[in-house]
C-alpha cells in the first residue's frame, strides 16, 4: 500500500488539541502522511504544517482586517490540493474559513469530512444546505447532532467528545488544587471569561462585578480568575487591576491563575463561565456553574429569531433541560449572575440537584475514545 495524504484544517486552540489527538490515532496507520493548518500540538503529533494558525484565532465576524492574510493561506491550501492531491480533507470547527476550504476540495473531487460541527443546531440552521452540498460526512461530538444532521439528509456519525480523551490522560496537580482551596471551609468561586480577547473584554468586567456582590453575601469567598492562555495575561491582569483599584473593590480576595484550568475548576465550589466547551470540563468535575454569553443589543435582536435551541449552554443542550443556570445577555446583568451563583452556593438542595444533573450528563458523554472512532471514520473514507 502506497503513502496516502490527508489534509487537516484547524484554526482554534480547541481544534489544535482535538486535531492532535486525531492525528495520533490516524498515524497508527504508518502509510498515512498528514499536512495542514494548525498549531504546535498538531505539529508535535506529526502534522506537516503549511501555516501556523496560532495568531489567527478570531471569530469569523471579526476577520475583516485579516482577509488578505487569510486569502493567502487559502491560496496556499488550494495549491496544495492541486499539487499533492490529498485523498481526504478533514475540517475541524472554524466554520467561516473551513467552508471555503470545503468548497475548494469539492471542486477538485476530494472527499471532505467535517469533524466537530459548527453549532448550526443552535443558530444558522439554514446553512445545513451548504453542509449537505460540500461535506461528504459529518463526524459529530454531541448525541443530538446526529439526529439533527440525519433529518437533513446529511451523512453523519456520532463518535463522542474528544475533550474526554484529553481529560482522561491529563495529570492533575493535586497539591496546587489543595493550595487554591485555601482550607476546607473556604468558598472558592472561579471566573472563566474565555480564551479569545473579545470574549474576555466582554465578559470579565461582568464576572468581576458579580464577584463583588457574591463576596458581600459570602464574606469567606475567594475568587480565581482563569487565564487559559499566557498571551491573554496582560489583558486579564489589566482589567482585573483596573476593577479592584476602585475604592469599593480593594478588599476583594482575587487571584489570577495562568493555565492549570483543570486545577482551577477542581478547586472551585462554583464556576461562573462563558458558554464554550469549557462547560463540559466543569461538568466532568461535577462542579456547579452559572453560564452567560454577552452580545451587543444589536446582535441580540438580529440573532434571536434565528436561534433554534432554547439553550446556549452545552450542558443544558445535551440534557434537553436546565441543569445549570444560563443567560444570553445584551446588557451587563451581573446581579443575575450573582443571584444564581449565591443560590447554588448556599442552597444545598439546589446545589445537589445541579451536581446530580452533571453526573448524569457525564455518564452519557464522558467516555474517552472519540478520537479513535473519528480516525476510523477518516480512514474508511480513503
Amino acid at each position: 500500500m502506497g503513502t496516502k495524504k490527508i489534509f487537516i484544517s484547524a484554526g482554534e486552540t480547541s481544534g489544535d488539541i482535538h486535531g492532535s489527538n486525531l492525528i495520533r490515532e490516524i498515524h497508527k496507520n504508518p502509510s498515512i502522511k498528514i499536512h495542514g493548518l494548525g498549531r504546535n500540538r498538531m505539529v508535535e503529533a506529526g502534522m506537516n504544517c503549511i501555516h501556523d494558525m496560532s495568531s489567527r484565532s478570531v471569530m469569523w465576524l471579526h476577520t475583516l482586517k485579516k482577509i488578505p492574510e487569510l486569502w493567502n493561506i487559502f491560496k496556499d491550501c488550494t495549491r496544495f490540493f492541486d499539487e499533492e492531491k490529498p485523498e481526504l480533507v478533514i475540517l475541524i470547527d472554524y466554520a467561516g474559513f473551513n467552508f471555503y476550504l470545503a468548497k475548494a476540495a469539492k471542486r477538485r473531487n476530494i472527499p471532505v469530512m467535517y469533524y466537530i460541527s459548527p453549532q448550526l443546531w443552535a443558530h444558522g440552521s439554514w446553512r445545513v444546505k451548504k453542509i449537505r452540498k460540500l461535506v461528504d460526512r459529518m463526524v459529530v461530538v454531541y448525541p443530538f447532532e446526529e439526529a439533527f444532521y440525519a433529518n437533513e439528509g446529511v451523512s453523519v456519525k456520532y463518535v463522542g467528545h474528544p475533550l474526554f480523551d484529553e481529560l482522561h490522560t491529563r495529570e492533575i496537580d493535586e497539591t496546587l488544587v489543595e493550595k487554591m482551596k485555601d482550607g476546607e471551609n473556604r468558598t472558592i468561586v472561579s471566573l472563566l471569561p474565555g480564551s479569545r480577547k473579545q470574549e474576555i473584554r466582554r465578559l470579565l468586567p461582568i464576572l468581576l462585578e458579580s464577584a463583588t456582590v457574591i463576596h458581600k453575601n459570602i464574606p469567606s469567598g475567594k475568587f480565581l480568575v482563569s487565564c487559559s492562555n499566557i498571551r491573554n495575561l496582560e489583558l486579564i491582569d489589566g482589567i482585573t487591576k483596573s476593577f479592584t483599584s476602585a475604592n469599593s473593590n480593594k478588599n476583594l480576595p482575587i487571584e489570577i491563575v495562568t493555565g492549570k484550568i483543570s486545577e482551577v475548576i477542581k478547586a472551585s465550589s462554583l464556576c461562573i463561565s462563558g458558554s464554550g466547551t469549557v462547560v463540559l470540563e466543569i461538568a466532568n468535575y461535577h462542579v456547579p456553574m452559572v453560564i452567560c454569553y454577552r452580545v451587543s443589543p444589536f446582535s441580540y435582536f438580529i440573532a434571536r429569531p434565528f436561534m433554534t435551541t432554547p439553550y446556549i449552554c452545552l450542558v443544558n443542550a445535551i440534557a434537553k433541560k436546565t441543569v445549570v443556570p444560563e443567560k444570553l445577555m445584551y446588557r451587563d446583568d451581573y446581579k443575575w449572575l450573582a443571584s444564581r451563583a449565591t443560590e447554588l452556593l448556599l442552597n444545598e438542595e439546589k446545589r445537589e440537584m445541579c451536581i446530580a444533573g452533571l453526573k448524569e450528563i457525564t455518564s452519557l458523554i464522558g467516555t474517552p475514545g472519540a478520537s479513535a472512532k473519528a480516525a476510523e471514520e477518516a480512514l474508511s473514507m480513503i
